[in-house]
């Protein structure tokens, strides 16, 4: 009986594990415009093109868009002597406020911190050692349900992406 006892914690561990797991993980999956523009804002500022799935195709083609932004972001880093990726920005701050949400058009305003990330560690000894500077952002995003999906619609961005 004292054996039974000290394996019951561990098997309601692993059943509460089994069960709960599962539930978070759909949980994490349902996009809402909040998300999109997390993620989004993400990739735009570490200049990733991943950012192109998150663009609404409506003002364009994401594609096209993006391999824009990211050749004028590699010829302005050329004219300072630098790599691209001395451009590349992580947030250390964001907060996401959803201003307005309707069954296909949401605005998301963005508020938020953002330091040179030339590589992932860089940034974190740079915030822990106070090296660099950081940068504020303070934007409104648009975003549209395309297909059923939230996309982010980069001309009322502000940020002047493809130009």
């Amino acid at each position: 009986m004292g054996q039974v006892n000290r394996i019951v914690p561990v098997i309601l561990l692993l059943v509460v594990f089994i069960v709960l797991q599962p539930l978070l993980v759909a949980l994490e999956c349902i996009q809402t415009p909040a998300s999109v523009a997390r993620e989004f804002l993400k990739d735009y500022y570490y200049l990733d093109a991943g950012m192109q799935n998150w663009l609404c195709a409506k003002e364009g083609d994401p594609v096209q868009a993006v391999q824009n932004y990211l050749q004028s972001k590699t010829g302005e880093a050329a004219q300072r002597g630098l790599s691209v990726n001395n451009l590349r920005q992580m947030f250390t701050h964001m907060h996401l406020e959803t201003e307005h949400h309707g069954k296909d058009a949401a605005t998301v305003h963005v508020e938020g911190v953002t330091r040179t990330a030339i590589n992932p560690v860089f940034m974190v000894v740079g915030k822990m050692f106070r090296m660099g500077r950081e940068y504020p952002v303070d934007a409104t995003l648009h975003l549209t349900k395309e297909n059923g999906h939230w996309k982010v619609c980069p001309k009322a961005l502000g940020i002047g992406l493809g130009q």
